[in-house]
């Protein structure tokens, strides 16, 4: 499982995430980026992540309970 952080201070409204990750990131009525949900096995975050020109999307790997 993975839980996505997003830090709104550095987001730019790109788009991109939630292009490559629908189920899991949105851009908001204000432009920014928004996690949908918090955690998701969904791997296509990691690929949202690493497509953010400001970097202001973190993906952390989370144990399984």
């Amino acid at each position: 499982m993975y839980r996505v952080e997003i830090d709104r201070s550095l987001c730019s409204g790109f788009g991109i995430c939630a292009e490559l990750a629908p189920e899991v990131i949105e851009v908001g009525k204000d432009g920014l980026a928004t996690v949908r949900v918090g955690s998701t096995a969904d791997p296509a975050v990691l690929e949202a992540a690493g497509a953010c020109p400001m970097a202001a999307i973190t993906v952390l790997e989370e144990e399984a309970a």
